[in-house]
């Protein structure tokens, strides 16, 4: 049985229960479907995120909805966190230079700081 067959079967089905009903109830049926046509003409307007391959009003507005926000969320948060870790390793920590001081061994950039001449000139007045 295909698709049309079934919806011919269930198309008899219900016109065969609409001779069963009274006049009123047929009344009220058809007001209250010609109400729900009304209704679902108007536009309406959304507020909310659009996102990518989504329809314009949020159909399933739940699950999915919510696993989008959540995911892009945490996929800013990570990048937030690799941006702190990157920038904090990235450069030459202060107990590096500290041990260098100590040792001697001058780092080539500790040459270039203004700063440092200053120091030098403070430390050798002592």
């Amino acid at each position: 049985m295909n698709e049309r067959d079934m919806a011919r079967k269930i198309t008899q089905q219900m016109n065969y229960g609409l001779t069963q009903l009274d006049e009123s109830t047929l009344t009220r049926l058809r007001a209250a479907r010609q109400e729900a046509l009304a209704v679902a003409a108007k536009p309406r307007h959304v507020f909310g995120l659009a996102w990518a391959g989504s329809s314009s009003h949020h159909e399933g507005h739940g699950m999915h909805w919510h696993l989008k926000f959540w995911l892009s969320l945490a996929v800013l948060l990570a990048g937030l966190m690799f941006a702190a870790n990157w920038q904090a390793h990235n450069g030459e920590s202060t107990e590096d230079v500290d041990a260098s001081l100590l040792a001697g061994e001058l780092p080539f950039h500790a040459y270039l700081d203004s700063g440092f001449d200053a120091w030098l000139e403070q430390s050798s007045r002592r």
